[in-house]
């Protein structure tokens, strides 16, 4: 008979045990198996993010656009609204802006890589958001799987 109390007290701490914890964690009533699903889910993400990062063509960081200005001769074109264009790469550097003329026939050339230069950046911020959900679901799924101590 002691046997069978002592095991309902148990039982009892088990049960005050999980309540405590799911109003602790009140809003995240997921269990070990969504949890895992979640952190499959993540990290396929993780690994298309890979996948965009070590990718082998170069990168430029900056900018590339059409310049339009006038040049103040007070006879040009340029007076009348017709500005000169010019393409030009705008890159950061020591907090300004430096800009750099395009070689003729590199526009193309210079604009895929500043393209490909923001996916990288977009990529590595989106890793890092899906690191710290990872941590987030992995301590999830470590207080769903922990047990409470033996009484």
């Amino acid at each position: 008979m002691g046997l069978i109390k002592n095991l309902k007290n148990v039982a009892k701490g088990h049960f005050l045990c999980k309540s405590v914890y799911r109003y602790i964690n009140k809003g995240t009533d997921m269990n070990a198996s969504q949890l895992r699903k979640q952190l499959q889910k993540l990290q396929r993400e993780v690994s298309q993010s890979l996948w965009i990062l070590k990718q082998r063509p170069p990168l430029i960081r900056g900018s590339v656009y059409a310049l339009r200005r006038k040049c103040g001769k007070p006879v040009c074109r340029c007076q009348e609204g017709h500005l000169h264009e010019s393409w030009v790469l705008s890159v950061p550097e020591e907090g300004r802006k430096r800009m750099r003329v395009v070689p003729p026939g590199k526009r193309m050339t210079w604009q895929q890589m500043t393209e490909r230069y923001r996916r990288f950046r977009r990529a590595r911020a989106h890793l890092v958001k899906l690191f710290a959900e990872i941590i987030k679901r992995v301590d999830e799924l470590e207080r769903e799987r922990t047990a409470p101590p033996p009484e």
